[in-house]
C-alpha cells in the first residue's frame, strides 16, 4: 500500500502546502482521502488522473477537506477516452448523503451522470465502523472530536501495513485506540497550545497520543502558521517515536 500526502496544509493560503488531501493506492486502486481546494491538480503531480479515481473517503465535511468534491464529480463526467460507466463510491460519516444531496440541489446535472452514480456508505459517528475498499484495503473508523461528521480513519492493506489518519480532531481516546501499533500515524497538529474549543490538537496533545499508541512513525500535518514546525516535531519526538513534518508529495509505502 502507498500513502501519499497531496495537501499538508490548512485553509490558510500557502504556495507550498495545499489543503488536506491524501491518496491511498493498493493493487491498482486509487482512493482519494479528503480533498480541499486544488486536490485535482495535485493528483496530477503524482501521476493520477482524478477521472480515474476508484473512490473517495472523507474524514469530515469542512471545506478545507472536501472542497474539490464538486470539481471531481464534474470531471468524472468528462471521461478519459470513453465516458465513465462505473459508479463512484464514497465512504464518510453519517450525514454525508444529505450533504451530497445539497450539492446536487446546487449543481444538478453538472455533477450527476446517467452512466454512473455516486454511492455513499455512511459510517457511524457513535462507535466503530469497518468496510472493505477497492484494492482490498480495509477501512476502520472511530468518531473524532470535531464537527461536520468527523471520523478517524485506519487503512489496513492486505499484507497488514497500517496507516492511521487523524482527520481534524481535539484530544480524545479514540485516536490513540485506532493508532495503536500502527505502521504510520498521519495526524493534524494544528495549534501551538491548548485549543479553547478542543477541536484541534497541539504538539503536546499529539505527544500524549503517540506515547500511548506507540505507532512506528508519525507525520504531522495541518499546522497553522503560528505553530512552529520545528518546535512541534521536537515536542512530539519526546514520545520516543520517529516524527517529521509532512509535505505535499511525501509518499510512504509498506
Amino acid at each position: 500500500m502507498k500513502f501519499t500526502i497531496l495537501g499538508s496544509g490548512t485553509l490558510v493560503p500557502d504556495a507550498d502546502r495545499g489543503s488536506a488531501g491524501f491518496l491511498v493506492q493498493e493493487r491498482g486502486a486509487n482512493l482519494l482521502v479528503d480533498g480541499g481546494s486544488g486536490t485535482i491538480m495535485r493528483l496530477k503531480h503524482v501521476g493520477v488522473d482524478a477521472r480515474e479515481l476508484d473512490g473517495g473517503v472523507y474524514s469530515h465535511r469542512h471545506v478545507d477537506h472536501c472542497a474539490d468534491l464538486v470539481p471531481i464529480l464534474f470531471a468524472l463526467k468528462v471521461g478519459v477516452e470513453l465516458p465513465r460507466t462505473r459508479d463512484y463510491p464514497i465512504w464518510a460519516g453519517d450525514g454525508f448523503h444529505s450533504f451530497l444531496e445539497g450539492l446536487y440541489a446546487t449543481y444538478g446535472a453538472w455533477i450527476r451522470s446517467d452512466k454512473w452514480a455516486t454511492r455513499v456508505t455512511e459510517l457511524s459517528l457513535h462507535g466503530p465502523s469497518s468496510d472493505l475498499l477497492p484494492g482490498g484495503v480495509r477501512l476502520d473508523t472511530l468518531p473524532a472530536n470535531h464537527s461536520a461528521g468527523a471520523l478517524h480513519l485506519r487503512f489496513i492493506s492486505p499484507t497488514g501495513f497500517t496507516v492511521v489518519f487523524s482527520g481534524d480532531t481535539g484530544p480524545n481516546e479514540n485516536l490513540a485506540k485506532l493508532a495503536e501499533k500502527a505502521d504510520l500515524l498521519v495526524t493534524e497538529c494544528a495549534v501551538p497550545g491548548k485549543d479553547p474549543w478542543d477541536s484541534h490538537l497541539s504538539p503536546s496533545d499529539v505527544a500524549a497520543i503517540v506515547d500511548q499508541a506507540k505507532p512506528r512513525r508519525v507525520i504531522l500535518t495541518h499546522l497553522y502558521p503560528d505553530n512552529d514546525p520545528v518546535a512541534a516535531v521536537a515536542c512530539v519526538a519526546r514520545a520516543g517515536v520517529p516524527v517529521e513534518r509532512g509535505y505535499d508529495g511525501l509518499a510512504v509505502e509498506g
